[in-house]
Formats: C-alpha cells, sequence, structure tokens
C-alpha cells in the first residue's frame, strides 16, 4: 500500500470515520454523505520529483451549486464569497454539467503524509460546512440549485452526521491570539527567506510579506497572522498578488475560476488549499489556516508552496505557457479542444460520482 492509499484509507477508516449505509467505494477513493451534499475523496495522479521520488495527487470535492450559468452577475457574486474568502478549498466551474463544486488539491510523498494528511482532512470537513452555509445563499444568489443529492442505496441523510459540525473544531475564540508567533516570523525571514527565487522579504506587523519576480514587475505574497478569517476568526491567512494586467472585471473572474480548475484539480503549482480570485485589477491568490492546524516548521513548508505557485504563474503569465483554451469557461472551446485531442489519441473519460446516484431536483 503506497502512501496515498494509505492516506485515503486512514481518512475514511479513522479521521472521517465514515459510515458504510452513507458512502460508497471508487476505484481510487471514495464517495460520502455526511448530510445532503456528496463529497468525494480520490487519488487524481502521480508525479515524480526532482530526485525520482513519487508524489500523489489527492483530492477532495464536495459538490456545491447544479445549474448554474456563469453571467456577469453570477461571477461577481462567486468571486466576492468562496472564491475571496476562500479557506482551504476553492470553487471549480464544471462547463459541461453546469455544476460548481469545492475543491482542494495535495500531492503527498513518503516525507510529508504524515503531516499533510491533517490538512486534507481538515479542508475537508470545513468544505463540507461551507457547502451547508454557502449552498443555499450562493443558489438564491446567482439562480443554481444547492447540489444535494442522495445515496443509490439509502436515499436522502435527513440527519446530519457528526462530521457535518465538526470544522466548529477549527473557529478560534474571540479571545484567541494568532497560534503563530510573531518571533516565528521574524525567524523565517531571517533563517530560510531573502535568497532566490525571492526579490526582497521582510517581517510586516504580525507576518511576513515576500516579493518574488514577475517578468519586470514583482508578484507580492503576505502571510499574515493578524487577518482574521470571517468564519474560523485566528489563523495564518496566505495571500499572494500577481500582476496579471488588461483585463476586465468579468474576464479577470473569469480567468480565476479557470486558474482554480488548473490548480485544484490537475496541476499542483503549490498547495492546492484556497482559491484564486480577481480584485483590484489582480489575480489573487487566498488561503487561511486556522490556529487549530498550527505545526512547528509549517509556515516554511506554506512559504515554499508559494514560491512555487509564485514561479509557475510567472511562467504562465510572464513566459506565455498559459493555456487557457484548456481551461476555458466557454463551452464551444472545450468541445473544440476535445475534438482535436480525439483526433490524435483516445480520450477515456472519468465519471463524474456514482452513476446510480439520483441527485434532487427539487423540494
Amino acid at each position: 500500500m503506497n502512501i496515498a492509499e494509505e492516506t485515503i484509507d486512514w481518512l475514511r477508516k479513522e479521521q472521517l470515520r465514515i459510515d458504510e449505509q452513507w458512502s460508497y467505494l471508487l476505484p481510487a477513493g471514495f464517495t460520502w454523505w455526511a448530510d445532503q451534499y456528496a463529497q468525494t475523496v480520490e487519488f487524481v495522479g502521480e508525479e515524480t520529483g526532482p530526485n525520482g521520488e513519487s508524489g500523489y495527487l489527492l483530492a477532495v470535492r464536495t459538490e456545491l451549486l447544479r445549474e448554474v450559468d456563469l453571467t456577469e452577475a453570477a461571477l461577481e457574486t462567486i468571486n466576492s464569497l468562496p472564491m475571496r474568502a476562500a479557506s482551504m478549498a476553492g470553487p471549480v466551474y464544471d462547463v459541461s454539467a453546469r455544476m460548481l463544486d469545492l475543491w482542494s488539491l495535495i500531492r503527498v510523498t513518503d516525507d510529508n503524509g504524515g503531516w499533510m494528511r491533517y490538512l486534507l482532512a481538515a479542508a475537508a470537513v470545513m468544505q463540507i460546512a461551507e457547502a451547508r452555509l454557502l449552498a443555499p445563499v450562493l443558489a438564491e444568489a446567482v439562480g443554481a440549485v444547492p447540489a444535494t443529492s442522495e445515496h443509490p442505496e439509502s436515499g436522502t441523510r435527513s440527519v446530519p452526521g457528526e462530521m457535518a459540525f465538526a470544522a466548529a473544531a477549527f473557529v478560534a475564540s474571540d479571545d484567541e491570539q494568532c497560534a503563530w508567533p510573531e518571533s516565528e516570523f521574524a525567524d523565517a525571514v531571517s533563517g530560510f527567506m531573502n535568497r532566490p527565487p525571492e526579490a526582497v522579504a521582510g517581517v510586516e506587523g504580525h507576518g511576513v510579506a515576500v516579493e518574488f519576480p514577475f517578468g519586470d514587475k514583482t508578484s507580492l505574497c503576505r502571510l499574515a497572522g493578524d487577518q482574521p478569517h470571517p468564519l474560523y476568526g485566528k489563523g495564518l491567512l496566505v495571500l499572494q498578488r500577481f500582476p496579471v494586467e488588461g483585463l476586465g472585471e468579468s474576464e479577470g473572474i473569469a480567468l480565476a475560476l479557470s486558474l482554480n480548475a488548473a490548480d485544484l484539480t490537475r496541476e499542483v503549482t503549490g498547495y492546492g488549499l484556497g482559491s484564486y480570485s480577481y480584485d483590484d485589477g489582480a489575480i489573487h491568490f487566498s488561503g487561511f489556516v486556522p490556529n487549530a492546524l498550527y505545526k512547528a516548521g509549517l509556515l516554511r513548508n506554506l512559504y515554499a508552496s508559494c514560491a512555487a505557485r509564485a514561479h509557475a504563474m510567472a511562467a504562465r503569465f510572464t513566459e506565455g505557457r498559459w493555456d487557457g483554451d484548456a481551461y476555458s469557461l466557454d463551452p464551444e472551446v472545450l468541445a473544440r479542444r476535445l475534438a482535436e485531442r480525439r483526433a490524435t489519441a483516445p480520450v477515456i473519460e472519468r465519471p463524474r460520482g456514482c452513476p446510480m446516484m439520483r441527485a434532487q431536483t427539487g423540494g
């Protein structure tokens, strides 16, 4: 059993304590219902690191909305709520299904699997809580339908399980201070920042600010302990700003949503625990790690993740490596792209969830 299989098994049996009555196994994971929003945890890919080590991509996806049309108003609403206020997941739009889901994506290896699994478990229960909170609000605002569904045999889970409320463990009390002490930020700057690939780094309040090369400009990264999350309170905010210019509001939000599709479902450019968004004429990435997940050394790992994302974004938008058609939100563009792929190689389409699942359409 490799580390990906171990992590999925640990999540199912020990951490999430999933009831067989409200779940079913997939070839590389499982789907389950803590309440009425289906969540899928599965292995989605494998990568080989620079030293030949195997890295396994594990994803968590919670169904949020169906019958979503990306009008300008819908894009603005999605950008203002699940994108700009992201914690450890981001929204991804399925063009063909017209669905909006919450996604988290990480790479686990033999070296990091022992602690990375706890971040993935937290992302899973936080997705459930956020789906329960956001789906009704977003559905009404954008004219969509909450993506509630039934287990293929057990039907509707009318009484939520305990994991539907487990995210409460990540809510800090009002008088709680950030778990990351100020000294840890200062040590980070002197210990492993202010060296390539960043241009400059420094302590900024209860946090650090880092600039990375971005063509003839720089991208800004902040790791801050003085900005509480609207749901979870104190913790560590991860915020990056990329000066991708020349975009209108809707165009910028659509690009951010396409970047979510790339980095939260298929590629790992940094920890896929957060969301891209568009604001102030720039693309942003934001994520939030609650106090309860504090671990000595995690700040360094989060910084390395941000550095990797900064490098990837610079390559995409200053070196011309971004393939916009591959993640387009336009059905016609995707259909043309799929036809081109089919003309050169056979394509096996992965099924979305259980073919027996009966989605609720009302009531």
